[in-house]
């Protein structure tokens, strides 16, 4: 009965079979922007990707749970599991006060302290209540685990944080124009690693030479650090600045169109070399419509789409009309290296390039979608699938897992 219900409330004429697309997509979405959704929704769905908007005032009033957060996660579980939906996208921003569509706050006591608000939009898709003692406090690691669970691969979930109908008419063309780069041949492109810590060179390096060509055998990755570059041109290394115009010139270049940014950050910037801010101002500077990048990064506060300072640095780049980038998956809080044993792992980081667990996390996502041909969504669900036994063995691993969000649509493909 739920399964007809649904197919019949569509409203694009779809038959059942036309569901049988492996990103068989459900967007949830504020009130008054469901009509601009309904309209992406179709453009997806002539694209090949079936995508079905519910607002959120209706599934307040169809599924049941003590708030809204609840009735979410209720009503996209029962269309993953009624409905074979395989992606889903949350189509509005959070706040602190909850915005247009509020995020999930987990709370998190490990080996760097308390903390009580990470927003995780991976709660959503999760088949428990990540509150197992039931005291409304979610995700505690050693409280609530047995109601935790941890993506498999074949579920995505992402969130376009937009806040008005001309955030969702400009995504929708960037989409647009994103798919049409794709269908005329520049879809291999450059990946460039930057990073701005000299103490995280090792893992990056070893990230970018050793493990992703190891599996993307036709691409090529830059290294884009302090000290060296891929553009250095006999010129000594590090001549290349890693710089705001630099940066800014490589992107609108729009030979690298895959991006991870390894630095430190605050909500509204990147902070490159010297500490140079690459800020919300730079995002203007930028008029690369026709190659936008997805873009991974480990800096602190990049992603925090649910603060009270909007936008954060990641929803400027999503929200530009006219360049940016088309999808980020950033920390929305402090981006920490997580190891089981820090004592005795952070050095041999340092020293060797040990991976920790927020870089593997990055690291696996492009491997699962460079190598694998995974769509973004999907790419970053594998990532953390591929370290889900770390996050129930460690309190620092399920922070880590928690705290990296997707923005943007999960069904697009890595470029």
């Amino acid at each position: 009965m739920f399964r007809a219900f649904i197919i019949t409330c569509l409203g694009f004429g779809l038959s059942t079979a036309a569901w049988a697309n492996p990103t068989k997509t459900l967007l949830l979405s504020p009130d008054h922007l469901k009509a601009a959704w309904q309209n992406y929704a179709l453009q997806r769905t002539a694209a090949g990707t079936p995508m079905h908007v519910v607002s959120l005032s209706e599934v307040a009033a169809r599924y049941k749970g003590r708030d809204i957060q609840e009735k979410m996660r209720v009503c996209i579980r029962k269309h993953i599991d009624q409905v074979d939906v395989t992606a889903v996208i949350l189509g509005g921003d959070s706040s602190p006060d909850g915005g247009l569509i509020p995020d999930r706050d987990t709370y998190h006591k490990n080996m760097w302290g308390n903390d009580t608000d990470i927003p995780s939009d991976l709660y959503y898709i999760s088949p428990g209540s990540w509150d197992a003692d039931g005291d409304g406090v979610y995700g505690e690691w050693a409280d609530d685990k047995e109601e935790i669970s941890y993506p498999d691969g074949s579920i995505s979930i992402g969130r376009i944080p937009v806040r008005s109908i001309e955030d969702v008419q400009s995504y929708g063309n960037k989409v647009t124009a994103y798919l049409a780069s794709i269908s005329i041949g520049q879809a291999v492109g450059e990946l460039t690693f930057t990073c701005a810590v000299q103490s995280a060179y090792p893992k990056v390096y070893r990230s970018a030479t050793e493990f992703i060509p190891s599996v993307w055998k036709d691409g090529k990755v830059n290294i884009f650090f302090n000290d060296m570059t891929s553009w250095d041109n006999g010129k000594g290394e590090g001549s290349f600045d890693l710089s705001p115009k630099n940066f800014v010139g490589k992107i609108n270049e729009g030979l690298t169109n895959k991006w991870h940014i390894h630095g430190h950050g605050l909500t509204d910037q990147w902070v490159l070399e010297k500490d140079a801010e690459f800020s919300i101002p730079f995002v203007k500077a930028l008029k690369n419509i026709d190659n936008l990048p997805v873009i991974t990064t480990v800096s602190c506060f990049t992603g925090n789409f649910d603060d009270e300072e909007d936008p954060c640095i990641s929803e400027a780049m999503l929200r530009s009309p006219i360049g940016g980038a088309i999808a980020i998956v950033a920390p929305s809080r402090e981006g920490k290296p997580h190891f089981h044993d820090p004592e005795k792992e952070f050095p041999l980081m340092v020293k060797e390039g040990k991976l920790d667990g927020t870089t593997q996390t990055m690291t696996s996502f492009w491997m699962a979608g460079l190598g694998e041909g995974r769509l973004i969504g999907h790419a970053l669900s594998a990532a953390k699938a591929s370290l889900a036994d770390d996050a129930k063995r460690s309190a620092t691993y399920h922070q880590g897992l928690c705290e990296l969000n997707l923005l943007g649509d999960p069904t697009l493909p890595v470029r």
